[in-house]
């Protein structure tokens, strides 16, 4: 009879593999309050980009995710952060999603004084 330790060794590493190489494709970022994300996000025509939570600390101005689209040379903003007051809380809001095709920038500007965070990734098709 075979040993079953070399088995669900291997099946472990497997796991484990399969969960560094996903996990790495996220990227945060923390921005302080009145200042913008480092630079904008390029978004070239063979990638999208996915922008999966965004949210500030309190503040009354919320910060937005604006796109600027290369083709068109339209700009939008397409999403605005969800407030996250512990002093004073308000109903709970929805974290949203949203998906971006390229060829676009990206930008994130932030309103008053308070933090932001974002999670976003890029993939390509």
């Amino acid at each position: 009879m075979k040993s079953l330790f070399p088995r669900l060794l291997a099946a472990l590493f497997c796991f484990l593999f399969a969960t560094i190489v996903f996990a790495g494709d996220f990227k945060s970022a923390i921005i302080a309050g009145g200042d913008m994300l480092a630079a904008p996000i390029h978004v070239s025509g063979d990638q999208f980009l996915v922008i999966r939570n965004f949210t500030q600390d309190g503040g009354t101005t919320r910060a937005l995710v604006n796109v600027y689209l290369i083709a068109t040379g339209q700009s939008a903003n397409v999403l605005a952060a969800t407030i996250i007051d512990q002093n004073n809380p308000p109903p709970l809001e929805v974290i949203n999603d949203v998906v971006i095709a390229g060829p676009a920038n990206v930008t994130v500007t932030c309103g008053d004084g308070t933090n932001f965070f974002i999670t976003y990734r890029k993939g390509s098709e």
